[in-house]
């Protein structure tokens, strides 16, 4: 029936899109998607987008029934981002709560 007022919506995907159509710079790293110098001043911003989908092995760092990104990942991130911006050194890093990942999502 034409009129029958039904709604259909599409399920969102996150898929990885060309982040240079944004004005983004691509990240050059499979945890990072996209890097952005901020305007004015000397700082650098660092995006990406962490999921199963995307990353298969975090689904098998499980505790408790709870997936969480992995210490050492953190500190790639660090390590690679610090690169980026000229200091290649990690000294000490505190993690204060785990990263905890959706089921669903990213």
């Amino acid at each position: 029936y034409a009129f029958q007022h039904e709604r259909y919506w599409l399920e969102e995907t996150a898929g990885a899109g060309d982040v240079t159509a944004a004005g983004l710079q691509g990240a050059r790293h499979p945890l990072l998607g996209a890097a952005m110098e901020l305007a004015g001043s000397d700082r650098t911003v660092f995006s990406g987008r962490l999921s199963v989908a995307s990353h298969g092995w975090l689904a098998d760092h499980t505790v408790g029934g709870v997936m969480l990104v992995p210490g050492a990942a953190l500190v790639e991130l660090a390590l690679r981002t610090g690169d980026e911006v000229g200091c290649g050194r990690l000294e000490e890093l505190t993690l204060q709560a785990p990263l905890v990942l959706p089921e669903t999502g990213a």
